[in-house]
């Protein structure tokens, strides 16, 4: 301690740098004139250590604000201290100022380190870990800087130390620490891939897109749990789950609904071809992943669920050159001629999807007549005569022979009719049928 009053003196010798205005010296010396030795020591002890704050600080800074601003407290406490340096020597001589410095102030007690904040502390993994630090006081020397050091690394799971250590102007240090912890309590992050909810077609194939998870301590896997059944309509649901390093389990989940948008495809004729008579049509069939039922249009014709078509008419059916009577009891009258019958049938699956196709229903005759008769004219050459005689008539062709004579003429068909009579003369008749 004779060391720094040297220095007191040496600096009291050498002046200060900043002016002090003679206001605020009178206000030092006076605050200074009022304190006991006691209190001289312990004001001295504060600004010392204040002063080697300041030069240190100094030192390490390039602003002209900020210097000056030093330099004027560092002339301050220049003042103060010449000031205390004069007190002490007026109040014990100065002969005593040696033992009171050095006998009396024999200071081998490092500073008290209060570490700021919890201890130990808490910090998550991946965050960034601000320290709350630590304050310092020594019994001769008052607040004392405190220096730290520390290796916590947040990016891993661990526990760290943070030491704080303290010196005062003495020489005594003093240390002291923080436990930081850096933990993992955040889960994973899942993510899904692609649509959710997403749909599959019936009788399909399902291929799931997956998750993906992220988390602060690395690459995470995800697991994925749960079934889809393509041949079964209805809703499923996979879960997503991630669980890192640290035991935290991330999960979500994806909907897949199975649905049917198929119509069914028909594999069956369009065209039906039956005898006259008959009730039974044939059967429509369709194909589809699901039950099919079909329904048809109009009065004349009928179906079943599983696809059998018949003839409203069923102790009938229909009548090639008659009537066919409906199933309202009116009446179709086909004249002879040749008649198509054409309805549309309706297949509809369970999940209420339809297709459609157009069925036509032929009736062929059996044993009637030639629904296309043709038209022909017979010229006949007669001479008439009084005798008894014959009469030929040759027709060729389809058509109806005349002949004019006594007697009787038939033709069938295509052919030679001959016919027999009475009566005078002979006659000769030809004719040409178409």
């Amino acid at each position: 301690m004779k060391n720094f009053y040297l220095f007191c003196l040496t600096l009291l010798a050498l002046g200060v740098n900043a002016e002090i205005s003679d206001e605020r010296i009178a206000q030092i010396e006076s605050s200074v004139g009022s304190m006991s030795v006691t209190e001289l020591r312990d004001r001295r002890a504060y600004l010392v250590d204040e002063q080697s704050m300041l030069m240190n600080q100094q030192e390490s800074t390039q602003n002209p604000s900020s210097n000056k601003s030093i330099s004027n407290r560092l002339s301050e406490i220049a003042t103060e201290l010449s000031a205390i340096q004069k007190a002490l020597a007026a109040l014990v001589g100065a002969a005593l100022i040696s033992n009171l410095t050095d006998d009396g102030y024999n200071d081998n007690v490092p500073p008290v380190i209060t570490v700021n904040g919890a201890n130990p502390a808490t910090v998550e993994l991946g965050t960034t870990y601000s320290d709350a630090g630590a304050t310092a006081f020594d019994e001769f020397h008052g607040n004392t800087p405190v220096t730290s050091s520390d290796n916590v690394n947040t990016s891993v799971v661990g526990s760290y130390t943070v030491t704080y250590t303290a010196t005062d102007l003495d020489g005594n240090t003093a240390t002291a620490t923080r436990t930081v912890n850096v933990v993992d309590t955040t889960a994973p992050v899942v993510t899904v891939t692609g649509d959710n909810p997403a749909a599959a077609e019936l009788g399909s194939t399902y291929t799931d897109a997956g998750a993906t998870a992220t988390d602060a301590s690395g690459d995470v896997t995800v697991v994925t749990t749960g079934t889809v059944d393509t041949d079964t309509l209805g809703e499923y649901t996979l879960t997503y789950t991630s669980t890192d390093a640290s035991g935290n389990a991330g999960t979500a989940t994806r909907t897949v609904n199975v649905v049917d948008t198929t119509v069914p495809v028909f594999t069956s004729s369009s065209t039906f071809i039956v005898d006259e008579g008959t009730v039974e049509v044939g059967t429509v069939t369709a194909t589809d992943i699901q039950t099919v039922t079909f329904t048809i249009s109009g009065s004349v014709l009928a179906i079943t669920a599983d696809g059998v078509v018949t003839f409203v008419d069923t102790e009938f059916g229909a009548d090639y050159e008659g009537e066919y009577i409906t199933d309202d009891a009116s009446t179709l009258d086909y004249g002879g001629a040749l008649v198509d019958f054409t309805a549309t049938v309706t297949a509809t699956d369970a999940s209420s999807n339809a297709a459609t196709q157009v069925i036509t229903v032929s009736i062929r005759d059996v044993g009637g007549i030639d629904d296309n008769p043709g038209t022909g004219t017979a010229t006949n050459t007669n001479t008439i005569s009084t005798a008894t005689g014959t009469a030929t008539a040759t027709g060729t062709g389809t058509g109806t022979d005349t002949s004019t004579g006594t007697g009787t003429d038939t033709s069938t068909g295509t052919g030679t009719g001959t016919g027999t009579g009475t009566g005078t003369g002979t006659g000769t008749g030809t004719g040409t049928g178409t």
